[in-house]
C-alpha cells in the first residue's frame, strides 16, 4: 500500500508498494534514454518522439485499475502507436504498437489481428481504453527537422529496406531504454558498471603486448609480423568494407584486432566498439579467452547461446550478464547467429542490442560460413550498416568468398588489407594434397591405420561412425587411440575428447581420429596426415589447416588426401553441390595422384562465384519481402514478424536431446519438474545434441526420451549414450543403427 499521495496517472509501482512512478515520468526518461542511444546514427529526434509518446495508454482509467488494483490487462501501446500513425510517423507507430510483443507485421485494411494496420483500426474504431488526457501532460514535439540520410537520395533504388532496418534501429533504442528506466526504478538505483575502456586504451594494451612479437624469431613468426604490420597500415584508411585474405596459422586472431582497434582510432571517425561475429562458439571460447588475457575480463563480452555467465547472487552485480542484453561493452565476441538474427529479428530481447552495433568495427571471421540462402540478406544489412550506421566492416578468411560485385552493387567496394596474399598462400603453405580417388570403406581404413597419428573427415555422421567400428573391429590400433566425433556427442563430451586428442598429438602417442566436419573450422589440431572426403573447396582447405599446423614437417611430408565416398551414404544436398562444383573445377580430383594446390586464392574465387551462380542467395524471400512491402490505409507495410520468423541461419536439428550426467544431475531434475529457469536451460544446453524432427519422433516412439519444454527433451534411456561415439538414435534387434 502506497503511503502518500499518488500522482494522477501512474506507470511503475514498486514491489513493497513504497515509491510510485508517474507516467510522465516514465516517458521523459524514455524518450531522453533513447535519443541518446540514437544519437550514434543521428536518429534521436525519433527515438524521442517514440519515448515520449510509446505508454501514453497507460493515461487511461483502466490501466490505472491495472496497475493499483490489478485488475485485467489492458492494451497500453496502441495508443502511443495510433497518434504516431494519424502525424505520419509511420515508423515510430510500428516501434511503439510494438515495444513489448514485438515489431508486428504492417498488414493490409480490413486486418483485425495483432498486424499494425489491425491495432490502428481498433484504436480508430475506439475500442482501446479511452487515454484523450494524455495531452494535458505530454507536448509533442514537432517532426524531425530532417530525414536520416537512410532515405536520402542515395538509397532511393533500395529505400523499403532502409526503411525497415531504420525502423528496426530506432526500435532498439526505444525497447532497450524502457527496459533500462524501468530496471533503474524497480531496483530503485542503475546498474553497476565496472570502467570500460576506450578504443584508444584498447589499442595501446593491445600494442604493448604485441610488441613483444617482435622482432620475429623464426620464419613463421616473420610472416604473422608481415600480416600484423598490413593491418597497422590498412588501419588509417577510410571506414568503409575490407578483406582480409590469410591462410591458416597466419595469426589473424590478433591481426584482426590491431587493425580494428587502430582504425577505430586513427580514422576520425568515431568508433564505439568492435564486434567479431565467428561461426562456431569453439572459435568464440579461444579468441575471447586470447582477448581476456590482453584487455581484461570486464571489457570482453563474450556472447553465444552455450556461455554461463557467472552467477555472483547480487543480480546487479551480474555485470557481464546484463551487458549481455545490450552489448554494452567495448569488446563482444559472439556467433554470426546471434549478429545476423539480431539484424533481421522483431522481439525486444533480440532488438535491444541493435543500436549498439552502429559506429562499430564489425569482424566476421570465417566469412564463407554464412550460409549461402541467407547471403544476400546479410550482405545488404552490412552494406546498410557502413553506408548509414558509421560501421565498418571485415571480411576474414583464408577462402575468400566472392562478395565483391555484392558490395558494388551498393557501391562500396571491398578493400584488401593484406598486401600479397596469393605470397601469404605460399609462405605458409603446409601440405601436400593428393587425390586417392573413389574408394571403399575397407581400402580406406587400411590406408588410414598405416599412420600411427591420422585424421579422417567425412560429409556424413553414418559413415563416421562406420569407419570409426570398422576401425575397431581390425584390431590394428588399440582402442584408446581411436576416436569418433560428430555432432550426435553433446559439446562438453566433444571439447573433452578434443582435449584428449590434443595431448595424445603432443605426446607423439598414436591416435587416429573419424569426424564429420565440425573439426575443420576453430579446433586447434595438427595431424601430420589427414583424409578429407570431396566436398566444397572451403571445407577441403579447412581440413587442411588440421595438417602440419605449426609446419614442425616438410610440405612433401604432410599429405591432405581427398577421396570420394562410398556413394551409398547419404548426404545433404547442399554438400552434394558443393563437391559438384569442386569437381567441375577441378577435374582432375577424382584421378589418383598428387593435386595442384587447391587453394590457390583464383581457384577459390572461381568455385565461389560457380557456386553462388547455381544458388539461390535469398532462399526465403527476405530481401523481397523488404523491398516489396505493400501499402494499405497510408501504412508502408514491412511485414517484420514473418521475415524474424524465416531468417534462421541454423535450421537442422530443430529438437535438442539433453544427456544426464553426474554434473547436470541437479538441472535434469528441475528441468523434469518444470522449474528450470532460462539459466538452468543455458546450463544444461552443454549437454545437447541437436537431432532432425524424424529422428525426435523415432526417440519418442521408443519411449527414449521426455518432453521438458518446447523442442527440448531429456534422455531417459542412458544405454542410448555412450562415451566413444554420443547418442544411439536407433536400436533394432540389439543392434545400434546411426544415421
Amino acid at each position: 500500500m502506497i503511503r502518500h499521495e499518488l500522482p494522477q496517472y501512474i506507470s511503475h509501482v514498486s514491489a513493497d508498494g513504497n515509491r510510485i512512478e508517474s507516467v510522465h515520468q516514465h516517458l521523459d526518461e524514455v524518450a531522453d534514454m533513447a535519443a541518446d542511444f540514437a544519437r550514434a546514427f543521428g536518429g534521436e529526434d525519433w527515438a524521442y518522439r517514440a519515448g515520449l509518446l510509446h505508454d501514453i495508454g497507460k493515461y487511461s482509467n483502466e490501466f490505472q485499475n491495472r496497475i493499483l488494483h490489478d485488475g485485467p490487462r489492458v492494451d497500453h501501446s496502441t495508443a502511443g502507436a495510433y497518434e504516431l500513425a494519424r502525424n505520419g510517423d509511420v515508423p515510430l507507430s510500428y516501434c511503439v504498437a510494438g515495444h513489448h510483443g514485438g515489431l508486428p507485421d504492417g498488414g493490409m485494411r480490413g486486418d483485425q489481428d495483432s498486424t499494425l494496420i489491425g491495432r490502428l483500426t481498433k484504436a480508430q474504431r475506439c475500442l482501446i481504453p479511452p487515454y484523450d488526457v494524455w495531452k494535458d501532460e505530454v507536448e509533442l514535439p514537432k517532426n524531425p527537422l530532417f530525414l536520416p540520410s537512410v532515405f536520402g537520395k542515395e538509397a532511393k533504388k533500395d529505400a523499403a529496406f532502409s526503411f525497415s532496418f531504420f525502423t528496426r534501429m530506432v526500435y532498439s533504442c526505444l525497447v532497450d531504454a524502457d527496459y533500462l528506466c524501468t530496471e533503474r526504478f524497480i531496483q530503485a538505483e542503475g546498474r553497476a558498471h565496472p570502467h570500460t575502456k576506450g578504443m584508444s586504451e584498447l589499442r595501446d594494451m593491445l600494442e604493448e603486448h604485441l610488441s613483444s612479437f617482435y622482432p620475429p624469431s623464426n620464419t613463421i613468426n616473420a610472416v604473422r609480423c608481415g600480416v600484423l604490420d598490413d593491418c597497422l597500415k590498412a588501419s588509417k584508411l577510410a571506414p568503409g568494407v575490407f578483406s582480409l585474405t590469410v591462410p591458416t596459422g597466419g595469426g589473424k586472431t590478433y591481426a584482426l584486432m590491431r587493425f580494428a582497434l587502430n582504425h577505430a582510432t586513427a580514422t576520425g571517425h568515431e568508433f564505439r566498439k568492435v564486434i567479431c561475429a565467428e561461426p562456431y562458439t569453439s572459435i568464440i571460447e579461444q579468441n575471447a579467452e586470447v582477448y581476456r588475457k590482453v584487455f581484461g575480463e570486464d571489457q570482453v563480452l563474450e556472447h553465444h547461446s552455450n556461455y554461463e555467465f557467472k552467477d555472483m547472487g547480487d543480480r546487479k552485480q551480474n555485470t557481464m550478464r546484463l551487458a549481455a542484453e545490450n552489448w554494452d561493452r567495448p569488446l563482444v565476441i559472439t556467433t554470426n547467429v546471434q549478429l545476423f538474427e539480431s539484424l533481421f529479428a522483431n522481439k525486444p530481447s533480440q532488438c535491444r542490442k541493435l543500436h549498439n552495433i552502429a559506429q562499430s568495427v564489425i569482424v566476421l571471421d570465417e566469412a564463407q560460413m554464412i550460409p549461402t540462402q541467407y547471403m544476400e540478406p546479410c550482405v545488404r544489412a552490412l552494406c546498410e550498416l557502413v553506408k548509414h550506421y558509421g560501421c565498418t566492416v571485415v571480411l576474414c578468411t583464408a577462402t575468400q568468398p566472392a562478395l565483391n560485385n555484392y558490395f558494388l552493387d551498393q557501391g562500396l567496394v571491398v578493400q584488401e588489407i593484406a598486401s600479397n596474399p596469393s605470397g601469404l598462400v605460399e609462405q605458409l603453405r603446409r601440405v601436400t594434397y593428393k587425390s586417392l580417388g573413389q574408394i571403399g570403406d575397407e581400402e580406406l581404413i587400411h590406408k588410414i591405420l598405416e599412420n600411427d597419428q591420422a585424421l579422417c573427415i567425412v560429409n556424413s555422421r553414418k559413415q563416421a561412425r562406420a569407419l570409426y567400428d570398422m576401425a575397431l573391429s581390425r584390431g590394428l590400433m588399440n582402442q584408446a587411440a581411436l576416436f569418433h566425433l560428430s555432432t550426435l556427442m553433446y559439446p562438453k563430451h566433444r571439447s573433452r575428447i578434443i582435449e584428449t586428442v590434443r595431448k595424445r598429438i603432443s605426446d607423439g602417442r598414436p591416435c587416429v581420429v573419424f569426424a564429420t566436419s565440425l573439426v575443420e573450422a576453430g579446433v586447434d589440431l595438427d595431424f601430420g596426415t589427414v583424409y578429407r572426403a570431396i566436398a566444397g573447396i572451403d571445407s577441403m582447405v579447412q581440413a587442411a589447416g588440421r595438417c602440419n599446423r605449426e609446419m614442425r614437417n616438410d610440405v612433401r611430408d604432410s599429405c591432405v588426401y581427398l577421396f570420394e565416398p562410398n556413394p551409398a551414404y547419404a548426404v545433404p544436398a547442399e554438400v552434394r553441390q558443393c563437391a559438384s562444383v569442386t569437381t567441375s573445377d577441378i577435374p582432375d580430383l577424382y584421378k589418383p595422384g598428387e593435386l595442384p594446390s587447391i587453394d590457390d586464392l583464383s581457384t577459390v574465387e572461381g568455385y565461389f562465384g560457380h557456386l553462388y551462380s547455381y544458388r539461390c542467395l535469398d532462399g526465403k524471400g527476405i530481401l523481397k519481402r523488404l523491398q516489396q512491402p505493400g501499402f494499405s490505409s497510408g501504412i508502408v507495410s514491412i511485414p517484420f514478424a514473418k521475415v524474424a520468423a524465416e531468417f534462421r541461419l541454423i535450421e537442422e536439428g530443430a529438437s535438442t536431446v539433453i544427456v544426464p550426467t553426474e554434473q547436470n544431475s541437479r538441472d535434469i531434475d528441475l528441468a523434469l519438474q518444470r522449474e528450470a529457469t532460462r539459466a538452468t536451460m543455458r546450463r544444461l544446453s552443454h549437454y545437447g545434441v541437436g537431432v532432425y524432427d524424424s529422428d525426435r519422433d523415432a526417440l519418442l516412439r521408443a519411449g527414449a526420451i521426455e518432453a521438458v519444454g518446447e523442442n527440448v527433451f531429456i534422455l531417459s534411456d542412458s544405454s542410448r549414450y555412450t562415451d566413444d561415439v554420443g547418442l544411439n538414435l536407433y536400436v533394432k534387434g540389439g543392434e545400434a543403427v546411426f544415421l
